[in-house]
Order: structure tokens, then C-alpha cells, then sequence
């Protein structure tokens, strides 16, 4: 079997998985296709994912993988860019912060595991302080993932190697999505709202991570790894 390089499957990662994990999250039940149910609708999510276990159970499954994924291809970009030229520091800085933040929602996705084993309503409803949980950790992991991916953006910004433009617009996303979140917890009147607008913006992640992959493709590995 002959090698892949070390950017071309990197490159691969920050393609298929926010594409993967998207795809997923739009038919994963109590989400916005399947049974769906507003995010402070704590009975009625968790009675959509027991009402749907193996779907619920196959979709976090692959969400996982797929923020897994991103985190490969990111952390693979990182390197190539702390090797030499500009944007070391934030670039590096905005990998650990989104580090965090999907590893929050990684965290949260393995929570929904226990919500689809709630099956009689007495288990539904004493599932709900689990499911607040599992929402706590998608708070949070939004804003550090809103706050990592404008620092990540920035510091690409400031490379003759990345399109200026393109990582501009990724940071004005990225700001974004960290402040919906921001307002989702502040204004509980309003926070299915904010979480549905941030949402939105994270479609424009997955095309930005994608555009990112693409060009990972091409570089040749740091000669540092052959």
C-alpha cells in the first residue's frame, strides 16, 4: 500500500468531515428535520431521540467522527503553518481554542447517547437535567469554537499563502457565531433564535473548512515530515 501524504489526508479530513458531521446533524432527531423540537424544549428533544434510539444513536456517531475529523485536518493545517511565516501565535492559539469548543460538542453528542435510552415518561422526564448538561457543553463549546476559529481565521489573514479576503470573512463568521451563543445564554426569551441563527453561520464554517481542505491538498508535506 503506497503512503499518503501527511497534508493530503489532512486535507481529505477538513473536507469530508464538517460535511459529514453537518449532513448528520440535519437528520439527527429533535434536530431541524427529523421530529424536530426546539433546543429549550428539553421533554420534547429527548422525546424525540428515545422515540428515534438507532437513529439517534447512529447520527451522534458519525457527528463525532466528524468533528473528530475537523480537528485532525485543523491541527494538521496548524503545524504547517508554525513552521515558518506569519501567524504562528494565532494560529495556534485559535487551534486550542477550537480544540475546546469540539470537544464540547464531541462531549455533548456522547450525552445524547443516554437521552435515547430514556423510554417510559418518567425516564424522559428525569432525563431532563442530563439533557441541560448536554446543552451547557453546546453553549460553551460554541463560543470557545466561535472564539477559536476568528483567531484561527486571523492569523491566516495576515499570509501571503491564504486568501486575505477568505479568512476575513471566516472571522467575521466565526465573531458571529461566537456572540449568537453569547445571546442564546443571556436571553433565555430569545435563545432558540440565536442558536438557530448561529447554526446558519456554522454552514458557512463547513464551506470555509472545505475551502481550507482543498488547499491542504496541495501543499506538499514540510520536508521536516518526509
Amino acid at each position: 500500500m503506497g503512503t499518503i501524504s501527511v497534508n493530503r489526508l489532512a486535507g481529505l479530513s477538513l473536507i469530508f468531515g464538517p460535511v459529514i458531521a453537518f449532513v448528520f446533524f440535519l437528520i439527527e432527531p429533535g434536530g431541524l428535520l427529523i421530529d424536530s423540537a426546539k433546543v429549550s424544549d428539553a421533554v420534547g428533544s429527548i422525546s424525540a431521540k428515545s422515540s428515534n434510539e438507532t437513529l439517534t444513536n447512529v447520527t451522534n456517531i458519525a457527528i463525532i467522527l466528524g468533528l473528530a475529523l475537523i480537528l485532525s485536518g485543523l491541527y494538521a493545517l496548524m503545524r504547517n503553518v508554525t513552521l515558518e511565516g506569519n501567524g504562528k501565535a494565532l494560529v495556534q492559539m485559535g487551534f486550542f481554542m477550537t480544540l475546546v469548543g469540539l470537544t464540547g460538542w464531541i462531549l455533548s453528542g456522547g450525552i445524547d447517547f443516554i437521552l435515547a435510552d430514556a423510554q417510559t415518561s418518567d425516564e424522559i422526564r428525569g432525563s431532563v437535567p442530563v439533557y441541560y448538561a448536554g446543552s451547557a457543553l453546546v453553549y460553551a463549546g460554541g463560543i470557545t469554537l466561535g472564539f477559536g476559529s476568528l483567531i484561527f481565521a486571523l492569523g491566516l489573514s495576515t499570509r501571503d499563502d491564504f486568501n486575505q479576503t477568505i479568512s476575513l470573512l471566516a472571522a467575521l463568521v466565526s465573531l458571529a457565531i461566537m456572540v449568537f451563543f453569547i445571546m442564546a445564554v443571556l436571553s433565555n426569551a430569545d435563545r432558540d433564535t440565536f442558536i438557530g441563527m448561529a447554526r446558519g453561520c456554522y454552514v458557512l464554517l463547513v464551506i470555509w473548512y472545505g475551502y481550507l481542505g482543498v488547499g491542504l491538498m496541495n501543499r506538499p508535506d514540510p520536508d521536516l515530515w518526509r
